[in-house]
């Protein structure tokens, strides 16, 4: 059986199927379904005996094996490693008795063709399938990490002890499966991510109810991008919604539909109180933002308005919630004093008032001013104590006025010394004088209002 080659027109029927078989492992390398059902037609009509084993020669291959590694057009052009890996992929329809007989029967004579599977640890078989296949996508190799991987897990026994039918191996890590199939731990992850939400959504068995080797019926091919490409196509900034929505017992798939929709979640801000106050919350909770968030809230005159009025509010708010806890306040000039029961009491509703959840900002002043008031009342009502409050006030304006006086440098003033200066300083100096005869001789009179 003589074959040119120069064209694909000139390729034998046999020939032609290899060639299908060839691009169908090259292009879905990581999808069973058309390897699979080419593969079976390849042994059932036992096409790799009738394809010559080579350019003008018409012997055919000696071995299935020789077929499966010769060059196309005549075989494969593919490992007999790879072939028994992709035997342990299922065809998504194998749930139809038709299409389950074909695979057995293909399985059981490549099977039979190349020799029994040497690879006695199902771990490390589904880890060489993974990397080998390493695609961003499919329910087959989701499968192959939720049924191994088990996150956190440290050892696992050896590999020499297990045999095929064992069926109490033990889950491996992320990281040791992502090792046995040469890819990333990361990505291991993501598979099984999308694997548990999933689960979550009852379209797969849990992970607890996975086993190393343990086939099961697949769901529909097109599903797995709800699960997978739609939600994990990026890396760092999904992997920390994913250990956010985790450590928070929250959904990671809600929680991807509001990062993928900035402006739906402006709209829920700006009409629902209580999403404004999840995002308020959300906010103050990252630590890096918060500088940031003030820094650009005070740079608008308006916001800037409302922070100084908020803080005024709070202000007064501790100012009346400490008088009425502790029964006490400090007076304009200092002194700590107690107030009468009738000023608790009236402190206590003022407490009352500004602690309502529906308190108003002029709610606020009102109960503020009503205890500075009971405060003032409180020291009229004893003459000592307002003695005490004027002689304190008066030390503390004379005190002010020596400290003005002494940052006068009089060589300086000297200088830029006018008409308005020195009249000022001889008003002060008769306001002393005033003052020092009032203090000699309590009987002078007192003194006349300062003008100006």
């Amino acid at each position: 059986m003589t074959v040119r080659v120069e064209s694909n027109s000139y390729l034998t029927e046999e020939q032609h199927q290899v060639y299908q078989l060839r691009d169908s492992l090259e292009r879905n390398g990581g999808t069973p379904i058309g390897f699979l059902e080419l593969l079976a037609a390849v042994t059932a009509e036992e096409t790799w005996k009738k394809v010559p084993s080579g350019v003008n020669r018409e012997e055919p291959f000696n071995s299935f094996s020789e077929f499966i590694e010769a060059s196309p057009p005549f075989g494969l052009g593919a490992s007999v490693d790879n072939v028994r890996i992709l035997l342990q992929l299922r065809h998504p329809h194998e749930g139809v008795p038709r299409i389950r007989e074909q695979m057995d029967t293909m399985r059981a004579e490549v099977t039979r063709l190349l020799g029994s599977d040497p690879e006695r640890d199902p771990i490390a078989r589904d880890a060489r399938i993974f990397g080998a296949y390493d695609r961003s996508g499919g329910w087959v190799f989701g499968l192959l990490v939720a049924r191994n991987v088990q996150p956190g897990t440290v050892e696992r026994r050896p590999s020499e002890t297990w045999g095929a039918d064992d069926g109490d191996v033990e889950k491996v890590s992320a990281s040791k499966f992502a090792e046995m199939a040469g890819t990333s731990a990361a990505r291991v992850m993501r598979f099984y991510r999308a694997w548990e939400r999933a689960a979550a959504d009852s379209k797969v068995p849990h992970f607890d109810k996975l086993t190393p080797g343990q086939e099961i019926d697949l769901p529909d091919a097109n599903l797995w991008g709800d699960y997978f490409t739609v939600y994990e196509q990026s890396t760092d900034r999904r992997e920390r919604i994913a250990e956010e929505a985790k450590a928070a017992g929250t959904s990671y798939t809600e929680a991807m539909k509001v990062a993928k929709n900035p402006a739906a979640m402006r709209t829920a801000i700006l009409g629902d109180p209580k999403t404004a106050a999840a995002a308020r919350d959300a906010l103050m909770g990252r630590t890096e933002l918060r500088a940031t968030v003030v820094a650009q809230a005070m740079s608008d005159p308006a916001i800037r308005k409302e922070a100084v009025a908020q803080t005024r509010k709070a202000e007064r708010i501790e100012f009346v919630r400490q008088v009425a806890t502790d029964g006490k306040a400090k007076t304009p000039a200092g002194q700590v004093i107690e107030l009468t029961s009738q000023a608790r009491q009236k402190v206590s509703a003022c407490l009352a008032a500004v602690e309502d959840s529906e308190a108003t900002p002029d709610t606020i002043t009102q109960a503020y001013e009503t205890v500075r008031k009971a405060i003032d009342e409180t020291v009229e009502s004893d003459q000592n104590l307002q003695t005490i409050e004027q002689r304190t006030q008066y030390l503390k304006a004379l005190k002010s006025s020596v400290r003005g006086i002494e940052a006068i440098d009089p060589q300086q003033l000297a200088t830029v010394i006018d008409d308005d200066v020195r009249e000022s300083i001889k008003d002060l100096q008769q306001r002393i004088d005033a003052l020092a005869k009032s203090v000699a001789d309590p009987n002078v009179e007192a003194l006349p209002p300062v003008v100006g």
